[in-house]
């Protein structure tokens, strides 16, 4: 009986072997990248709700605008950063794609937008049919299926949703139209929407486009009931500005040209979405961009910059010329920032920086003749610059950590430090640490007592003032006297305690107070009290 059971088993292995295209495994191979970009799982991301633009007095087209998830943003604009080409080879193929495609093994990257519908109250018009092949543009008026755009998206896109023309032919829509326009007054729609990414992939062309989706919207409802109300805000987010890139002359020399990325958040496309459906504005934004060269004092920003496409709020790289380029060199330190101006609500969002600033800057350890400084990292710094408060450069590093030495024991410094990004480029400096050094070890000379009076005297080292200690026992867990002293050389401790003729001891340390932190040096050695 086991042996015929085993026999079973394998024969129906040997069935799916055979079944099973070749190409099956293959299918799967951009898997990794949506679990890497999307770790609880892409059906999970939930989509934005859609915005209705309609005109009313001409309604015989109706638009959606969606906007993409910052989930999927972060794919889109990891693989529009992706410029760097390696070869791909395989038993049948042969060409250039960025590494970004050949880690992941894919390429013809997409992300689109299926809409659905539901009118009056009846059903959705989804069906499964929709995950496996794409749909037309228009059926019957409405809007299955979009591209969205590839890698340079916007955070937002504008679809026409429904047209009276093709809607008064079909069977979908063709009841809602009057007059070669929607009859929005007797009529509820109410719209959903899913993104879908697609893949090709690089080692199966014959696999064709992989689709991946999410979750539904939340639904839209226009018409004859509506739900949408957008009133246009009072404060402008900035722009997010990062990794700045030099670019060079047709001379192969560095100008004062670079591009950088810039993203929008949903604040800012939302922001832009009212005020075009209130104002009919479209491009209500313009991005102002200014330089301060070599500026230690980063109060300076004369370097006007002018940014390519600026109004039309699209994420992506963007090339930048500021004036006076010829004043620019290789080793020039230049503090990129941007901010957003609006005409409509005459207002500017604070400045956003294209290298971020340093911070958390702090004195990990401390010694007499040496600080150790340690500050978070920064996103892309390539290495970091340390300064003192009087702007001398002190140094540079490639990790987040840098001792400063040969400093002056029981001494107060000040330090700061800034993230430089692709050699020129750098940020704010950090906020100014104001620490000291630890003061150096006090010797201490004599030591009596007379009476009931202790006389300690020890020789001055640099520093704020001394804590001096007499215990009744060598460890001093017996405190007799705990004194803080200024500047003094001999200390007299006075206590009933010293007067019962027992050995006493004593010891000595010096402290620097400096910008509300104190640091103690060691203790002087134990000296007895005769």
């Amino acid at each position: 009986m086991k042996k015929r059971i085993f026999w079973v088993l394998a024969l129906f292995a040997l069935t799916i072997a055979f079944v099973m295209p070749a190409g099956g495994i293959r299918v799967k191979a951009a898997d990794k990248l949506i679990e890497k970009y999307f770790p609880k799982g892409i059906e999970k991301i939930k989509p934005y709700k859609p915005i209705i633009n309609i005109d009313e007095n001409d309604t015989h087209w109706i638009s959606a605008i969606v906007k993409q998830s910052d989930d999927v943003l972060k794919l889109v604009r990891d693989y529009e950063a992706s410029t760097e080409y390696v070869e791909f080879k395989n038993d049948w193929y042969e060409d250039e794609f960025t590494e970004f495609e050949v880690k992941y093994g894919i390429n013809a990257f997409e992300t689109t937008v299926q809409f659905d519908i539901s009118i009056d109250g009846g059903d959705w018009q989804y069906n499964k049919s929709w995950d496996k092949k794409e749909q037309d543009a228009y059926a019957d008026g409405f809007t299955f299926y979009e591209n969205f755009g590839y890698g340079s998206d916007d955070n937002t896109a504008e679809f026409t949703l429904m047209e009276a023309g093709p809607a008064a032919d079909g069977k979908l829509l063709k009841k809602t139209v009057k007059n070669e326009q929607f009859d929005l007054k007797n009529h509820t729609f109410k719209v959903r929407y899913r993104y879908c990414i697609q893949f090709g992939l690089l080692d199966d062309y014959e696999a064709g486009l992989q689709y991946y989706f999410t979750d539904w919207s939340d639904t839209a409802t226009f018409g004859k009931t509506t739900d949408q109300n957008l009133e246009i805000p009072d404060e402008m987010p900035a722009p997010d500005t990062s990794n700045p890139k030099r670019e060079l002359d047709e001379s192969g020399k560095w100008g004062g040209y670079v591009s950088m990325m810039t993203h929008f958040s949903h604040d800012v496309t939302d922001a832009a979405t009212a005020i075009y459906l209130n104002t009919g504005e479209r491009e209500p934004f313009l991005i102002v961009v200014e330089a301060a060269v070599d500026d230690l004092s980063e109060k300076k920003f004369d370097y006007e910059g002018y940014i390519a496409n600026a109004v039309w709020l699209s994420d992506g790289q963007r090339g930048i010329g500021f004036d006076k380029a010829d004043t620019f060199t290789e080793k020039s330190r230049i503090l990129i920032r941007t901010k957003l101006h609006c005409d409509t609500l005459g207002k500017d969002s604070k400045y956003d920086y294209a290298v971020d600033q340093v911070k958390g800057l702090k004195a990990k350890t401390t010694k007499t003749t040496s600080i150790k400084l340690t500050w978070s990292k920064v996103s892309g710094a390539e290495f970091y610059e340390i300064y003192s408060g009087d702007d001398k450069l002190l140094g540079t590093s490639k990790t987040n950590s840098f001792t400063v030495k040969k400093l002056k024991a029981g001494t107060g410094y000040d330090f700061k430090v800034r993230a430089v990004v692709d050699k020129v480029f750098v940020g704010l400096f950090s906020d100014t640490l104001k620490t000291p050094t630890k003061p150096k070890k006090v010797s201490v000379s004599s030591a009596k007592i007379a009476k009931d009076t202790a006389t300690v005297t020890y020789k001055k080292v640099t520093g704020s003032g001394y804590q001096v200690q007499i215990a009744s026992d060598k460890k001093f867990k017996n405190d007799l006297a705990k004194l803080e002293v200024k500047g003094a050389a001999e200390v007299k401790a006075v206590k009933d305690g010293l007067k019962d003729g027992k050995a006493k001891y004593t010891r000595v340390r010096a402290y620097v107070t400096y910008g509300g932190k104190t640091v103690y040096g060691a203790w002087s050695k134990v000296k007895e009290i005769k």
